[in-house]
C-alpha cells in the first residue's frame, strides 16, 4: 500500500532535523571536548597561580596561533596587579621577537629596560610594563590580542612590529599558516577558540608531521616559517603583505583610539651595513652571463682595492639590471670603505629593498606606520632614526645588531631610550622631575653576564643554519663545543642547551658572586630576578642581602621593605632584623628576628641569628670587662658573624689572634665569613 505523501509541514520538519543533526553533533562534540579538558581558550593574560592578586602573560597564549605546539614561543613573565591602584602606571608592550628581546629576553628586552628606568623616574608609582610580544608573529596576532589588552586598562600601549608580515605566522608568504585572505585568517582566529577546531588542527599537524620530510637535512625555524618563498620588490605577494599590514594596523590603532588608550608605535630597523641580501635575483630579460661577468669583475677589483674599477664594473652591472640586491650591496660596501656615508646608506637600503627573502621589513612598512599613526592619533617613536644616530655614519650595522634584525644590548637600550623619551615628551604618567640620564640607565640594565653570553650563543645558533648558510647546511654552534672558562659561560651554556632553567641559573650565579665577593654583580643578578618576579618577596629579599654585603644599608632596607610589601617570609624578616641591629635598634631587631623564627622554624641560621642578637649585649659587656679573654673574643666574633656584622667579626678575630694565635676554632670561623667586596 503506497505511503501517503508528506505534508509540507512534515517535510519542513524532516528537513530541519536533517540540517540540524550535524550541527547537534558538533555541539555535543564541543561540549564533550570542553568537559574532558581538551585544548583551551589560551587567553592572553592569566592569574599567577602562586601569587594571589597578580596576573601575567599566559605562557600558552601562542598556542592560539601556531598549529605546531613545539614551535609556540613563550612570552615574557611580567607580573602585574590584578586590580589597579591610584599609584599604578601600566604599559603593555606588543610586538615580535625584537620586542621580546631575542636572543637575550629577561632583562635584555627593551620593555624591561624601560620598566626599570621608569620605576626609578617615578619611585612613588607602581610602574608595570607588561610585554606580550611573541617570536614569529605579526600584525594579525597583535590585533587578536587587542581586546584582552584593553580589558587590562593600560595607561598606554607600545608597539614595535613590522618585520614578520611576510613569513611570520599568517604572513602572506608563511609556510606555516599563510594569510593571503584576511577575512579567512580573522575568521579562523575567532573559531580557533573552539575545541573542535583545535582537534581538527591538531589532527592535521600529526598527519603532516608523519609525512616524509625529504633528504635536505634538518630545517631551521626560519626555514620552516618561510618555506624558501621569494618575494620580489613590487610583486603581487609583496603588495599583499603591505596591504595586510595596513589593514591590520589600522584596525588595531582604531580599536585603541576608540577605547581611549594612547599608543606609541616605533619604526622598525634592521641591519643594513653588515647583512648581505639573502636572495638576489635578476629580471628574465637580463643577459645573465654578461651581468655576472661585470659583477664578478667588480668584486675582484674591490678585493684588490681598485675602487675605480670596482665602481665602474658594479655600476655596469646595476645599469644592466637594477633589481639585483647584490649589486646595490656591493656598491654600498665600496662607498662605505671610501667614507661616503650618504651614498653607502642609500645603496645599502636599496639592497635591502631588493632582497627577495623578506625577513627584513621594507621601507614601505615604516611609511605605513607613520600613515596609520597619523590617521588614528598614535604617536610615532622614531626608533629607526635613533638607531641610525647611534651607528657609525648613520648606517645600522653590527654596532647595534647581532644579525639581520635583532639588536644587541646597546641596540635594545636605544629602542627603550626612544620610548622613554617619547613618554617624557607626552608627560606620561605625570610631570618629569627626576629623569634618569641615559648613561646611568644603560649602566644599570638588569642583564647578567650569563644572560649576555647566552644571547650571543643563541644568536650564533641562529646564524649556524639557513638562511645564513646554504640550505641543508648547519654549522655546529659554538654552544655545543665550547669548554666554558668562567661561571657565567658555564651557566649560559647550560641555559641555552636547555639543561638549566633560568631561575636556578640566577640562584647559582648569586651563590658564586657571594662566594667570590663579587657583590655588585650579585646585586645585578638579584635585580634581574626582581624584574622577572615582581610579585615574589624572595627576589627583593635577595637583592637586599646583596646590598647589605656591599655595606649599603639604606638600599638594603628599601629592598627588604619592598619584599615585606609583597608578603612575609622568614628570610626577609631576618634581613630586616639584621639591618635594625646594624642601625642600633636592638628591640626592633629582636622583634623581626623572633618573627623570622616563627615563619621559618626549621631554618637553623635564623635561630642562631636570634640567639646571637639576644646574647650580644652581655658578650660585648664581658669584652669590656675582660678584653683579653680568648673565650669571650671568640664568642663575640661568632655572634657578629651570625648577625652578618662581618667587619666587627674580623676585628674580634684579629684581636683573638693577638691573644691566642693557635685558637683551635678561629680559623674555621674565619673561613665562614663572606669575603670582602671585590674591587
Amino acid at each position: 500500500m503506497p505511503r501517503p505523501p508528506l505534508t509540507p509541514g512534515r517535510r519542513r520538519l524532516f528537513t530541519a532535523i536533517t540540517l540540524a543533526f550535524p550541527l547537534l553533533l558538533l555541539v555535543l562534540l564541543e561540549a564533550g571536548l570542553r568537559l574532558g579538558g581538551y585544548g583551551g581558550s589560551y587567553p592572553v593574560f592569566v592569574p599567577a597561580a602562586n601569587e594571589p592578586g597578580w596576573m601575567y602573560p599566559n605562557p600558552d597564549m601562542a598556542r592560539r596561533y601556531f598549529r605546531d605546539g613545539t614551535l609556540a614561543p613563550l612570552p615574557q613573565m611580567d607580573f602585574y596587579r590584578a586590580e589597579r591602584t591610584p599609584r599604578t602606571f601600566r604599559v603593555v608592550f606588543q610586538g615580535e621577537s625584537s620586542a621580546a628581546g631575542f636572543p637575550y629576553r629577561h632583562g635584555g628586552a627593551p620593555s624591561r629596560m624601560l620598566q626599570q628606568r621608569l620605576q626609578q623616574t617615578f619611585p612613588d608609582r607602581d610602574v608595570e610594563v607588561v610585554n606580550t610580544a611573541l617570536t614569529a608573529v605579526n600584525s594579525y596576532t597583535l590585533l587578536d590580542q587587542a581586546g584582552e589588552i584593553i580589558a587590562q586598562k593600560p595607561d598606554a600601549v607600545m608597539i614595535y612590529t613590522g618585520h614578520n608580515e611576510y613569513y611570520g605566522v599568517y604572513g602572506v608568504g608563511s609556510a606555516q599558516m599563510p594569510g593571503r585572505w584576511r577575512w579567512l585568517v580573522r575568521g579562523y582566529l575567532r573559531l580557533s577558540r573552539l575545541r573542535t577546531v583545535q582537534l581538527i588542527r591538531n589532527a592535521l599537524v600529526r598527519v603532516a608531521s608523519g609525512a616524509p620530510q625529504g633528504t635536505e637535512g634538518p630545517r631551521t625555524t626560519m626555514e620552516m616559517m618561510a618555506g624558501g618563498q621569494r618575494i620580489p620588490l613590487d610583486s603581487p605577494r609583496y603588495r599583499e603583505g603591505l596591504e595586510q599590514f595596513r589593514a591590520n594596523l589600522g584596525e588595531l590603532l582604531g580599536r585603541y583610539r576608540d577605547a581611549g588608550v594612547p599608543v606609541l608605535i616605533g619604526t622598525v630597523a634592521s641591519n643594513e651595513r653588515d647583512q648581505a641580501p639573502f636572495i638576489s635575483g635578476l629580471m628574465a630579460r637580463t643577459d645573465s652571463f654578461a651581468w655576472h661577468r661585470a659583477y664578478r669583475d667588480g668584486l675582484a677589483a674591490f678585493e684588490r682595492n681598485d675602487d675605480a674599477a670596482a665602481e665602474r664594473e658594479l655600476q655596469t652591472a646595476l645599469r644592466m639590471d637594477s633589481t639585483s640586491a647584490n649589486a646595490w650591496y656591493a656598491l654600498g660596501r665600496l662607498y662605505d670603505r671610501r667614507g661616503d656615508a650618504a651614498r653607502a646608506r642609500t645603496h645599502y637600503r636599496h639592497a635591502r629593498e631588493r632582497d627577495q627573502l623578506r625577513f627584513r621589513a621594507p621601507d614601505a612598512i615604516n611609511r605605513i606606520i607613520r600613515e596609520q599613526a597619523a590617521r588614528y592619533g598614535a604617536t610615532v617613536v622614531e626608533t629607526e632614526r635613533a638607531l641610525q644616530s647611534a651607528s657609525p655614519g648613520g648606517v645600522i650595522g653590527r654596532s647595534m645588531m647581532l644579525e639581520h634584525l635583532h639588536p644587541n644590548l646597546d641596540g635594545y637600550f636605544v629602542i627603550a631610550d626612544a620610548f622613554y623619551n617619547a613618554l617624557r615628551q607626552k608627560r606620561m604618567p605625570a610631570a618629569w622631575s627626576g629623569a634618569v640620564p641615559a648613561a646611568q640607565a644603560r649602566a644599570q640594565v638588569p642583564v647578567t653576564d650569563a644572560d649576555s653570553v647566552a644571547g650571543l650563543f643563541r644568536a650564533d645558533r641562529l646564524l649556524s643554519g639557513w638562511p645564513f648558510r646554504p640550505r641543508g647546511v648547519v654549522v655546529t654552534p659554538v654552544v655545543d663545543t665550547l669548554h666554558a672558562r668562567t661561571p657565567a659561560e658555564a651557566v649560559a651554556q647550560e641555559m641555552v642547551r636547555g639543561e638549566l632553567p633560568w631561575p636556578e641559573a640566577m640562584v647559582r650565579l648569586m651563590a658564586e658572586c657571594e662566594r667570590t665577593g663579587r657583590y655588585s654583580e650579585g646585586l645585578r643578578v638579584a635585580r634581574a630576578m626582581v624584574e622577572e618576579y615582581r610579585a615574589a618577596p624572595e627576589a627583593y629579599s635577595r637583592a637586599g642581602q646583596m646590598a647589605m654585603l656591599l655595606g649599603r644599608e639604606d638600599e638594603a632596607a628599601a629592598w627588604a621593605n619592598a619584599s615585606a610589601a609583597r608578603g612575609q617570609t622568614g628570610e626577609n624578616e631576618q634581613l630586616l632584623g639584621l639591618l635594625r641591629l646594624r642601625a642600633g635598634d636592638r628591640e626592633g631587631a629582636l622583634r623581626h628576628l623572633r618573627e623570622a623564627v616563627r615563619l621559618a622554624p626549621g631554618d637553623r641560621r635564623v635561630g642562631v641569628s636570634l640567639m646571637a642578637a639576644e646574647e650580644l649585649p652581655r658578650t660585648e659587656a664581658a669584652r669590656v670587662a675582660t678584653p683579653r679573654d680568648p673565650r669571650v673574643l671568640f664568642d663575640l666574633a661568632a655572634m657578629y658573624a651570625a648577625t652578618r656584622q662581618v667587619d666587627r667579626a674580623r676585628e674580634a678575630l684579629a684581636r683573638l689572634a693577638e691573644v691566642q694565635p693557635d685558637h683551635p676554632a678561629a680559623r674555621e670561623l674565619a673561613s665562614t665569613l663572606p669575603p670582602p667586596p671585590a674591587p
